[in-house]
């Protein structure tokens, strides 16, 4: 049966949804705020973009591989079959980037020569997501699997958008479920499922996904090679824009995807200091720097909110570690703990308002921290991986207000000496705290920008 129209399922909790309308209403255009149609306009936009799926594959090379050409040769070897249909895009300005992408990629051309198979697997949302981005069905994603399926056959793939399904189940699922594609069965229900837990490795490879994005997974690329990072995190980096021979201080590092960067564009050279409170990300973390050959990386379990040494007897090196001694850092990056609202596609989102509400607090707290191990002259960089005004705009605008010895500089005019026009980006909102001319200073990725929602906003210490 082909597969009809895509359905729209994703939609936040009632409580969520008002909190997000409360939030766009804070935007400001010539002084005056938004009006309720404005914002609901706003957010009916912001809802659409958050659950279509961007339609390129990024990738970040990393030592020993200093050549994109050589990554991309990698590449083509191991999609031989359809390497017709990809589109290589590299960058004078980051050469670490890479961009994959279908020629002609569009969900309606791809909707239309897909069959629906009569066997089923049932995944979670967050493994649903993952598929649209590329990657296959991992095992400990599958939540249930139609009784009978042998491997070889062809599938089709759901996600489950209530969380309604429970682990291990063999029937046609009949709660609301949103299409994926189809996929090859690469496991039984026993390796699958093992006494109600989940298997290990790939379950399903998938054929054919409804979004058309290159399905390109990490057993692809050697180790060490390289790695997928969402655009956005890459030019994070990029505008901290460390240099070698400098202290830099990473205060909420794991996974390591933006520590790794940070080593690369210093060369390892100078001192590269990594917190993460969570102990059980630490190993993560160590071997995501080990893999990248980071020689200049020193890693700490530690809580970056009590990062500063408060008794000041002495001036500390930095290498012995937290807490540290005030003004010792040339550059900080402050990537904190937020809601995670940017993440694409969404397809079922269970954050509560409790939450939501939780992490300005706690933002404002890592980046009090951060002023004051930052040197004057330094440069601290804050972004989240977010769309809420309060946890972006906001914070910037409080900063401003509450550390007079900060400058906003402009991480606009960075990115555009970078000539991506591949992406774009749009200026942040004005608020109150936050002038037109500053808000046009900060990065905002958000409806229309082909990549996940992102925020970046660059200070420099003046006093």
């Amino acid at each position: 049966m082909p597969v009809e129209n895509e359905k729209s399922f994703f939609k936040f909790s009632q409580e969520i949804e008002r909190e997000l309308k409360n939030d766009l209403k804070k935007i400001q255009i010539s002084g005056e705020h938004i009006s309720d149609e404005i914002s609901e306009e706003k957010y009916r936009e912001l809802i659409h973009w958050l659950e279509t799926t961007p339609k390129n594959t990024v990738l970040r090379i990393t030592p020993p591989i200093n050549n994109s050409d050589e990554l991309i040769r990698i590449l083509r070897n191991s999609r031989a079959k359809e390497i017709d249909d990809y589109d290589f895009s590299i960058f004078l300005r980051i050469p670490e980037l890479i961009v994959v992408s279908r020629k002609n990629n569009s969900e309606v051309d791809n909707n239309s020569g897909i069959i629906l198979q009569s066997k089923e697997v049932i995944v979670d949302a967050l493994c649903g997501s993952a598929v649209l981005r590329g990657a296959p069905v991992f095992a400990p994603g599958v939540m249930g699997l139609t009784s009978g399926s042998k491997i070889g056959d062809v599938v089709s793939v759901f996600a489950d958008v209530s969380g309604a399904c429970k682990k291990g189940f063999t029937r046609e699922f009949l709660h609301p479920k949103k299409y994926l594609g189809n996929g090859i069965l690469l496991q039984n229900r026993s390796s699958i499922f093992l006494d109600g837990e989940s298997g290990t490795g790939v379950a399903v490879n998938m054929i054919e996904t409804i979004s058309g994005v290159p399905q390109i997974s990490e057993e692809e690329i050697p180790r060490g090679f390289g790695l997928f990072q969402n655009f956005p995190s890459i030019i994070c980096t990029r505008i901290l824009d460390p240099s070698p021979g400098e202290s830099v201080l990473d205060l909420c590092a794991a996974p390591g995807n933006k520590t790794t960067h940070i080593s690369f564009l210093m060369n390892n050279r100078g001192i590269l200091i990594a917190l993460e409170k969570v102990k059980s990300k630490i190993e993560k973390l160590t071997n995501q720097c080990h893999d990248f050959n980071c020689r200049n990386v020193r890693i700490f379990c530690f809580d970056s909110t009590k990062s500063v040494d408060e008794s000041q007897v002495e001036l500390k090196k930095i290498e012995s570690g937290p807490p540290f001694s005030r003004g010792v850092f040339d550059r900080i990056l402050l990537d904190g703990p937020c809601s995670v609202l940017g993440k694409r596609p969404q397809i079922f989102n269970k954050i509560n308002h409790k939450e939501l509400k939780s992490f300005v607090p706690l933002q404002r707290k890592l980046f009090s921290a951060a002023v004051e191990l930052l040197k004057v002259g330094g440069i601290l960089v804050y972004s989240t991986c977010t769309v809420t005004i309060s946890e972006n705009e906001g914070i910037v605008a409080w900063a401003l207000k509450t550390f007079p010895n900060l400058e906003l500089t402009s991480a606009r005019e960075k990115y555009e000496t970078f000539e991506l026009d591949n992406f774009t980006v749009s200026p942040g909102y004005s608020v109150d705290g936050l002038t037109p001319d500053n808000a046009l200073k900060v990065l905002r990725f958000g409806p229309g920008s082909d990549c996940v929602g992102f925020f970046i906003a660059s200070f420099k210490k003046k006093r």
